[in-house]
This record gives structure tokens, C-alpha cells and sequence, in this order.
């Protein structure tokens, strides 16, 4: 029976499909129970990949799934989430492919990714649900995308690569056909990882200095003169995201390390709150010298270098730290770390890690004064959150600048470590809020992006007026119109096209928006959908009178 009223929204989404090559000829080879056993152990290796990466698992195939990143709720860098997904997924599998293997049994999953809009229909009006209906070209290219993957492989479009290159090594595999469409599709395989997979911002090929900051930058400046002095200083860096903190960090690492100053940093990632010390064990490795993303190195080698990095350090709080610090890294231990450790309660352990990251701060500290930053605290997990702030007290008997740099969000865990630094420097802390671009700055950015000068003035206003002094605004929307080809570069100079006044938030920027809105109470996500209906702007009277009106 047709339901009386069903909803639906369009949204930008991820999808993935993921699929066992040859299942049928392993079932037909396999006794069914060992069949149904193997399969539920590989469909609990992919649901898990997809939940640690807060995907939504939206079906079932028999012998694979279709998950979805950027629903019910979306996260700014979902194609990033997908596609390490993809990866954890592949390499788990192989774990479990190698028991087989044993048994004369090749078992391997293929894997198609695409980023794009999809609709979703649904009759309950409570969100996406395993009862709602998903529509789009986008699933079907994804579904393309895992037919032609290779055995053991990611398959990957031009709209995800875009957004996760910077990240991954990867093969470009070239045009694919795909039924229905006029269009083949541009395909890359992915080899594996370079980095921690995160959005990709910046416009190759275009840069400027950093403008309408100086104010914030002298002040972080200034703080490095009593750290060569040997006391210790704390700096907040607070702002929305993309108005420039990262940037800022930057530019005070140039002035630093010119300086004579060691730099170290460390960032979550916006799924961190699923992964237990995950800010903690960044720091660690960035204070070692270890590479981004660690496992990036052999375990053995990784140890190795932690092992000479305190042998370097030489303190004398040192000793009896290395294989609490391995523990920590997840390292291989020897027999007598393993066993001593073995037996801890978790508290006492997180003691101990809390210990051991202390002393590694003091003697990095010790050896040369030392800018330490922690990035994206508004993504830290408790237990990071708890370790960290136990370092809070130690700072001013040391020479160290100690940046925290965090969204304003006052409802998750990395708050805590704010209000902590706060009560303990009171009027001796950098608070810095970072504020949207003055006009003047606006204009500036983007002359320095565009030599805007040769720009007709209504492409300008419309720039800055989409951007709202949000410096990332400002680079995603000429991005954009660059790709879209609103505006060309010709003998020296950029013009503009007919298409530049039919320009629309850039897909990059979607995630990011979509995910404030997502985490609105629903009456507040109703009235924005009713105003986005109205228009741009429009009297308060009209979305009232609008809004109140029977469904």
C-alpha cells in the first residue's frame, strides 16, 4: 500500500559498493556452514570498516553491500571516510584471506566508490532508515566502479579522486563506460595511502600570502621570546571551520623555525572520537620524528627509531618509558615489556601512558625550545582528551609554546582541554579568536589568487559576497569556477564567462555545511529547508508565515 505522504531531501553522498569475487564458484566449492561461516566473518570485517568510519550500511547483496558516507548524517570529508574504509577493508580481508588460503581457498572482495548527489525517499519522515529508497545516477557509477576493480583493488571516479589525491598513490586507470550514461567516467585505481586521508584544500597552482592575520600572528610571535628564555607559554586558537587556523599555524612554523625553535604537531581526524588516544598517539609520533600515517613504516623500524630517538634525548626520566611508549604506538614489545604490561588495569595503563608522553615533552623540551601544536581538538576522543590535559600543569617549567587549535564547539570532549588550559593560565593565556575576513581582506585574497584587478567588479562581488570573509569559502568558490570554466585564464589575464553569475555552493563545501545543519534539533533543520525554498534573502515575516503554514 502506497504510503499517504513520503519524504525526501537530495544530498551530496559517498557511496560504496563492495562485492566477493567469484562467489558463487567459492559457495559451489565450500560446505555451506563453512560458506555461511566465511561469509559472516568477512561481512562483519566490512560492516565494521564502514561503522569506524561512521558510513551507514543501507543494503545487503548476498555477498557484499552498499554503504553510503554522508548519511543519515554528513561529515565534511566523507569521500575521505570511504575510501579509508576501502582500504581497512581490503587489507583486513587479506588477514582473514590468508587462513583460507591454507585450505586451497582464494577469497578476495573488489571494491567501486562515488561521490555525487543521490535522493532520498523516505516514508517514515524520521530520516534515512533500512526502510528508505536511494535514487541516483551516483549509485549506479559506484556499482560500475566495483565491477571494474580488480580482484583485491579499490576502483575509485574522478569526483572521489578529487577529493582524496593529495592522500593516496594511485594508478589512472582512464575512461569507463557506463550503461546509460552519454559519458565514460574517469576511473582510478587506488594503490594505497601517502597520508591520513583528509579533504583536500588549496588550489593547485594558485597561492597567496596570508592576509587580515597579522594582529593574531605577532601575538604568537611575540610568545616565542620567553620560551628561548626557558618559560613555558599557552596559546588557544579558536575559529569556524576554513577561517584560517591551519594557515596561521603555518606561518607561525615559518617565523619559528627560522628561529632556532623545534616544531611539533599533532591532529585528529574527524572520526577521532572513534579512536581511543588517537590525538595522544599523534603527538607521540610527531615528538619521535615518526611519519604521517605510522603505519606507513615497518613496526620494527618504527620502534627502532623511537628506541634511538630516547636514546638521543638521554634524560634522566627516560629510562623505563620505551615500551610504555610502544605500547602506546601499538609496537611489538619484548617478552619482559609485554609481560609487565600484560598485567596492568586500564587505568593504571593510561597512567602510565600519561607519564611517558610527560617525560618524552620535557626531554624534547630540554634538548631545544619547542612549539608544540595540537590541530583539530574539537575531533579528539576522551581518553585523549584526559591524557593531554594531565600535561597542562608542566608547560610553564618548560620551554615550550603550547598551541591548541579547536572549533568553538562547547558540546564534545576537546572542550574539556580548553576550559582546563583557561583555568590554568587565566590572564597569562594567547586567546585568540579568529574572525571572518574584512572586506578589504576578501578582496585581497582573491587579487592575490586571480590578479583580480582584470576581473569584471560584478564577478568580484559575487565572489566575496558568496564567501562571507571565510577564507576557505573563498578558494573552494574559485575553484570552482575555474573548473566549471565561469572564468579562463587568456594572454595574462582571467575573464570571466557567461556561466560566472550561475555559480552554487561548491560540492567541496557541501559536506562541511551539510554537516552543521545535520546535527541541528529536526524543527531547526525544517525551518532552514523552508527558507532555502524562499530564497537568499527575505523577511523574517515571510519565513514565519511560511513555516507556520499546514504541511
Amino acid at each position: 500500500m502506497q504510503p499517504d505522504r513520503v519524504t525526501g531531501e537530495r544530498r551530496p553522498a559517498t557511496v560504496l559498493f563492495v562485492d566477493v569475487v567469484g562467489s558463487t564458484s567459492l559457495a559451489e566449492g565450500m560446505d555451506p556452514e563453512d560458506w555461511a561461516a566465511t561469509m559472516e566473518r568477512a561481512m562483519a570485517i566490512m560492516t565494521g570498516a564502514v561503522e569506524r568510519y561512521e558510513g551507514w550500511v543501507a543494503s545487503h547483496t548476498g555477498d557484499g553491500l552498499m554503504a553510503l558516507f554522508g548519511l543519515p548524517s554528513a561529515h565534511e570529508d566523507d569521500p575521505a571516510r570511504a575510501v579509508s574504509a576501502a582500504i581497512e577493508m581490503v587489507d583486513t580481508i587479506d588477514r582473514l584471506a590468508e587462513d583460507l588460503r591454507r585450505n586451497g581457498i582464494e577469497f578476495q572482495i573488489r571494491v567501486g566508490i562515488n561521490t555525487g548527489e543521490v535522493v532520498v525517499r523516505d516514508a517514515s519522515a524520521g530520516g534515512a532508515t533500512r526502510d528508505s529508497r536511494i535514487y541516483g545516477d551516483t549509485l549506479n557509477v559506484a556499482a560500475r566502479m566495483q565491477s571494474e576493480a580488480p580482484p583485491g583493488g579499490i576502483m575509485i571516479t574522478g569526483e572521489t579522486y578529487g577529493r582524496v589525491s593529495g592522500a593516496i598513490e594511485s594508478r589512472h586507470v582512464g575512461p569507463v563506460s557506463v550503461k546509460g550514461k552519454a559519458e565514460p567516467v574517469e576511473a582510478y585505481e587506488v594503490l594505497g595511502r601517502t597520508g591520513v586521508l583528509r579533504s583536500v584544500r588549496g588550489i593547485a597552482g594558485l597561492s597567496s600570502p596570508m592576509v587580515g592575520r597579522d594582529a593574531e600572528l605577532a601575538r604568537l610571535v611575540a610568545a616565542l621570546t620567553p620560551v628561548r628564555a626557558g618559560l613555558g607559554r599557552m596559546a588557544l586558537v579558536v575559529g569556524e571551520p576554513g577561517i584560517g587556523k591551519s594557515r596561521l599555524l603555518a606561518e607561525l612554523r615559518r617565523v619559528a623555525e627560522a628561529d632556532g625553535l623545534g616544531w611539533v604537531d599533532a591532529r585528529t581526524v574527524s572520526y577521532g572520537r572513534n579512536l581511543p588516544l588517537h590525538l595522544a598517539i599523534d603527538l607521540v609520533r610527531s615528538l619521535i620524528g615518526l611519519p604521517d600515517p605510522l603505519e606507513s613504516v615497518p613496526a620494527d623500524e618504527a620502534r627502532e627509531r623511537l628506541a634511538s630517538r630516547l636514546r638521543h634525548l638521554a634524560g634522566p626520566d627516560d629510562a623505563g618509558i620505551g615500551p610504555v611508549l610502544s605500547h602506546l604506538l601499538s609496537l611489538p614489545l619484548d617478552e619482559a615489556g609485554a609481560e609487565r604490561l600484560a598485567h596492568m588495569e586500564p587505568h593504571t595503563l593510561r597512567l602510565r601512558y600519561g607519564e611517558a608522553v610527560s617525560n618524552l615533552v620535557a626531554a624534547t623540551a630540554r634538548n631545544e625550545p619547542l612549539v608544540m601544536v595540537c590541530d583539530d581538538v574539537h575531533w579528539a576522543d576522551d581518553a585523549s582528551v584526559d591524557l593531554l590535559t594531565s600535561l597542562v600543569g608542566t608547560v610553564s617549567a618548560l620551554p615550550i609554546l603550547w598551541v591548541i587549535a579547536s572549533r568553538a564547539d562547547r558540546e564534545v570532549p576537546g572542550w574539556r582541554l580548553v576550559g582546563a588550559v583557561r583555568d590554568a593560565f587565566g590572564d597569562g593565556l594567547i586567546d585568540i579568536r579568529l574572525r571572518p575576513l574584512q572586506a578589504d581582506d576578501g578582496e585581497r585574497l582573491v587579487a592575490n589568487l586571480l590578479a583580480i584587478d582584470s576581473l569584471p567588479a560584478a564577478t568580484r562581488t559575487m565572489i566575496l559576497g558568496r564567501a562571507e570573509g571565510n577564507p576557505l569559502f573563498v578558494e573552494e568558490i574559485v575553484r570552482m569556477l575555474i573548473d566549471r570554466e565561469a572564468i579562463e585564464f587568456h594572454d595574462g589575464r582571467w575573464t570571466a564567462t557567461e556561466r560566472v553569475m550561475d555559480v552554487e555552493i561548491p560540492e567541496t563545501l557541501h559536506g562541511l555545511l551539510l554537516a552543521r545543519i545535520d546535527r541541528l534539533p529536526a524543527e531547526a533543520r525544517r525551518v532552514l529547508r523552508v527558507a532555502s525554498v524562499i530564497g537568499r534573502t527575505f523577511p523574517v515575516s515571510v519565513l514565519d508565515l511560511v513555516a507556520r503554514s499546514p504541511s
